[in-house]
């Protein structure tokens, strides 16, 4: 988020850009408190995990902006009849990039050191698009993949609010001057119309936005959460305040500090009710949006007297704020490689680290930047030449680069070792070698064998997260069309076997492929995004699901398997029973494998911390992620003929369901999906069983 200006360093200073104002000069305390609340809302629901509606913050600072940004446009127009827009961008280029730039190199760096390969390379993705401004689209996009859901947040996430802010920067202050110059020359507008013109404007896209946010926000609400179109009207509504500035001053004490009261007593509501899931951002941060307006509005006619805005802490936080925003995201995710969310400990190194980070990155980096020259002009032919703090910021950075280098190669030399995975053991079969105790084989019990054994591991701990073992290659991601493979033996005699099913059951084409021949089987599939084998009309999810279940009623399977999230459970018992019956009915063998245990996100932390280790015992209890009853399987019951086939004792011991086993790591987020090499390890168990159930 970018914070939209900090404290002028006196009050004789000349207003620049996102300097908290009262008329052309004057400082407004309560604006730089109220950046202050702004971010110390995002911290708390980012590091500290409550209030549940901190995000709210960044509305808040919307406001802000739109405020500060116009009231800058609009005096100088009224002062000049133009605006400099060359001024105006050096300014915003001296405000936001040096302090940016510095957190995307660190943060790449450090990602470098603690992340694993695929993670890194996908925050080098994150930091170019946020470099340019874009990262709110890129985040969207990344935001309605299924997959992302359950996988750690990039630590640069928080730069999609920079980007809008940047968008607005880009695309406002030319539109206002366009209006103002075709009105002056076609109309006959003067200086003095400026803010008739612009209110007018700011009200025309600040209720278009508006009416794009709440359509938006109920059809896809992750994506409106990211686009400019459905937050523009937040700038808008602190744009309409300066456009009203000059003609809202309150004379009266007591009615402003009724009202800024007001107003913050309503921010303070939003941090503590506001959702995180549907009706965000329209209608619901309508809410900290007005009393962000309010409470601006109350301070134009003159200070107000809100001492938890204008106290000296509050004051240099809102000073700070603009860093205090940048650092702690990255210090959130990146500190998860070393302790527990939510452990005392992390809360306050997170705290502690983004406060020293922030305040350290102001005063020796953003201030001096902000006001100083940056280029100077040497020699006869008046040539442009760095001044010497870019010297010591390039310093600062080769000796970021230098870290992080260091930092991975540390990293690399504490990580266990690879574990060479043994070849396929054929279906039905356990190895003639009753040692062998890699992945599933751990927990035969025909093997003697400990849970894990040595400090190897497979597949890499930090990058298990994309080991998918190639499951979703013939995958229908949200709203695609239905996609088709078979695999397996070719030979007339081959038990035709279907695989139907959300992500979990693509889950299954890594555990049985490699079985398949040895077996006799041809398998084809059916899996997608939400495709759980359930009869209904019409899904805009999985819009393929009616010709799913006539491939299955008419295409003359032997065996349909099926399995599907457990934590799906909205999808009616009596909609799996309809699919499943005719399908029985035709002759076809229904197996469902029931859904494998939960892993929580402490588990997963574990496993992708630097300093995992295979004894860490890291794992879910079996009462969590157990927690969610199987609809599939109780509608399987209703069914005569189908069959329930269960792996979770291989999954779970001891009442905890470990995160690696057998040498093996088993999740591959907090979704529920494994490992495409454990899945490997497991194929065997799960034909056997399945040839088992249906000789019954």
């Amino acid at each position: 988020m970018a914070v939209s200006a900090v404290r002028p360093t006196g009050p004789a200073r000349p207003a620049s850009a996102g300097t908290p104002e009262r008329g052309p000069t004057g400082f407004r305390a309560d604006v730089q408190g109220l950046r202050a609340v702004a971010v110390l809302a995002v911290i708390a629901d980012h590091v500290v995990g409550w209030p549940g509606g901190g995000f709210v913050g960044v509305d808040v600072f919307f406001v802000i902006s739109g405020f500060l940004i116009t009231g800058l446009l609009l005096r100088e127009y009224e002062r000049t009849g133009t605006i400099s827009f060359s001024a105006f961008y050096v300014r915003r280029a001296k405000r936001i990039l040096p302090a940016a730039v510095l957190v995307l190199l660190v943060t790449v760096c450090a990602a470098f050191a603690l992340l694993g390969a695929g993670r890194f390379r996908g925050v080098v993705g994150d930091a170019l698009f946020s470099f340019f401004f874009l990262g709110n689209w890129h985040f969207a996009r990344q935001g309605v993949d299924y997959f992302q859901e359950s996988m750690p947040p990039s630590p640069l996430q928080h730069y999609w609010s920079l980007a809008v802010e940047e968008q607005f920067y880009l695309v406002w202050p030319w539109l206002l001057l366009g209006l103002l110059v075709v009105g002056g020359r076609r109309l006959g507008w003067r200086r003095s119309h400026a803010r008739p013109v612009a209110g007018a404007a700011v009200a025309v896209l600040t209720v278009a936005s508006l009416g794009w946010g709440l359509a938006e926000t109920a059809a896809q609400p992750t994506w409106s959460y990211f686009t400019t179109s459905s937050r523009a009207w937040e700038l808008g509504v602190g744009a309409f305040v300066a456009v009203l500035s000059t003609r809202l001053g309150i004379t009266s004490a007591v009615a402003r500090t009724v009202l800024a009261w007001l107003g913050l007593a309503g921010i303070v509501l939003a941090v503590l009710i506001t959702p995180a899931g549907p009706g965000f951002p329209v209608p619901w941060a309508l809410l900290p949006v007005l009393s962000a307006a309010l409470v601006i509005a109350a301070g134009v006619g003159g200070p107000v007297a809100l001492w938890p805005l204008t106290h000296r802490v509050s004051q240099y936080l809102g000073e700070i704020s603009y860093s205090l925003y940048l650092w702690h995201f990255p210090v959130a995710v990146l500190l998860l490689a070393f302790v527990p969310q939510g452990s005392a400990v992390y809360l306050v190194v997170a705290l502690a680290l983004t406060l020293v980070l922030s305040a350290a990155s102001y005063r020796w980096l953003e201030a001096p930047a902000r006001h100083a020259a940056w280029f100077r002009r040497r020699g006869a032919r008046a040539r442009l030449a760095p001044r010497s703090g870019w010297y010591r910021f390039a310093g600062a950075s080769a000796v970021v680069v230098l870290l992080g280098a260091g930092g991975s190669a540390a990293g690399g030399a504490a990580a266990p070792p690879a574990l060479p995975v043994p070849d396929v053991v054929l279906a039905g079969h356990t190895p003639d070698d009753p040692s062998d105790c890699v992945g599933a084989a751990a927990l035969d019990p025909r093997h003697d064998c400990a849970l894990s054994t040595g400090p190897a591991v497979v597949p890499d701990p930090a990058d298990a997260s994309f080991d998918t073992g190639g499951a979703f290659n013939c995958y229908a991601y949200q709203g695609e069309p239905l996609r088709t493979c078979t695999f397996g033996s070719d030979r007339p005699t081959a038990t035709r076997v279907a695989v139907v099913g959300d992500s979990h059951a693509a889950q299954l084409v890594p555990m049985l492929r490699p079985q398949l021949d040895a077996a006799g089987w041809r398998l084809d599939t059916y899996v997608g995004n939400g495709c759980r084998w359930h009869l209904v009309a019409s899904d805009r999810t999985c819009p393929g699901l009616p010709k799913i279940q006539e491939a299955l009623q008419d295409g003359g399977y032997d065996v349909v398997v099926t399995t599907s999230s457990r934590a799906h459970g909205e999808v009616a018992r009596a909609a799996y029973v309809d699919a499943m019956r005719p399908v029985a009915e035709d002759g076809a063998e229904v197996v469902v494998l029931e859904d494998n245990p939960d892993a929580d996100a402490e588990a997963a932390r574990c496993v992708a911390a630097v300093t995992f280790s295979v004894d860490d015992g890291c794992g879910t209890s079996s009462a969590r992620a157990l927690a969610e009853p199987d609809p599939l399987v109780a509608a399987a019951r209703e069914v005569p003929g189908a069959h329930v086939v269960d792996l979770t004792d291989l999954y779970c011991t001891a009442g905890s369901c470990p995160s690696v086993i057998g040498n093996v790591v088993v999740y591959r987020d907090t979704g529920g999906h494994i490992t495409g090499t454990w899945a490997r390890t497991l194929g065997p168990y799960a034909v056997e069983r399945i040839r088992a159930a249906l000789a019954e």
